[in-house]
């Protein structure tokens, strides 16, 4: 780099250009399950956003749709290109746990590659009001399927982070994918809240401790995994910040 445009950088007619946000992420589990992990942007930093890779004995079932936005899927690209590459079987379908564009921006990138979207008639609906593909609103508020051997439940444990927030559930690993309805124990606040219903939350986070409280692996949207601490954690952060005001 030249003393010219050190100088000139220096003096501000040359601007400095954007670190790129990282790039996929895909971290082995157990028994076939990975979390893949994509980054996007929220109040000007760069966030990870975890979803789940199931590889079964027919396939492969996605939870969660790369973080991506309508005019950038390039996340979700880089997700089926990994799992082309590494796991070298077809992706059958993608279950996404609400309809935020940390979960459903990559619709469009994963209708073009002709793989399947589901949630339930509730996320369909909110997709279409965001401005996204709509999933197939298939799923029930508590439905358990098994592909290739593999068990997965889907239930929706009441509203929380929004209204439609559903839990994936794996009873053979005991993982539970919280997405974004449960907070990492490295979360110091309640992220984003604007369809939050912080009456209930607690209430929701209680009925899948109840449920799935052995769970050894609790995968939330964001940010680090652990144990079941999460959803204690979860709850904690609750008391904190969604506690009326008096």
């Amino acid at each position: 780099m030249s003393f010219l445009f050190l100088w000139l950088l220096s003096l501000g007619f040359v601007k400095a250009q954007p670190s790129s946000k990282p790039k996929l992420i895909v971290t082995s589990l157990q028994d076939g399950v990975y979390v893949h992990t994509t980054y996007g942007v929220y109040q000007k930093t760069a966030i990870p956003s975890n979803g789940l890779i199931i590889k079964t004995t027919e396939g492969i079932v996605l939870v969660d749709t790369g973080w991506d936005t309508k005019d950038d899927t390039d996340n979700t690209r880089q997700l089926l290109r990994w799992i082309a590459d590494n796991l070298h079987q077809p992706v059958l379908f993608c279950i996404v746990t609400h309809a935020h564009e940390d979960r459903v921006g990559g619709i469009s990138e994963l209708r073009k590659a002709g793989i399947q979207v589901i949630s339930t008639s509730l996320t369909a609906q909110k997709s279409v009001q965001l401005g996204y593909e709509a999933p197939d609103g298939i799923l029930p508020a508590d439905t358990t399927f098994t592909i290739g051997q593999v068990p997965v439940r889907c239930y929706f444990p009441g509203e929380g982070h929004t209204s439609d927030n559903i839990v994936v559930w794996l009873p053979n690993q005991q993982i539970l994918h919280g997405g974004c309805f449960v907070k990492s124990v490295a979360a110091f606040g309640m992220g984003n809240t604007a369809d939050a219903n912080l009456t209930e939350w607690a209430h929701s986070i209680r009925k899948v401790m109840e449920l799935f409280g052995q769970a050894k692996l609790v995968i939330p949207g964001h940010e680090e995994w652990s144990d079941t601490q999460a959803l204690e954690h979860t709850l904690q952060l609750l008391a904190k910040f969604a506690a009326p005001k008096h």
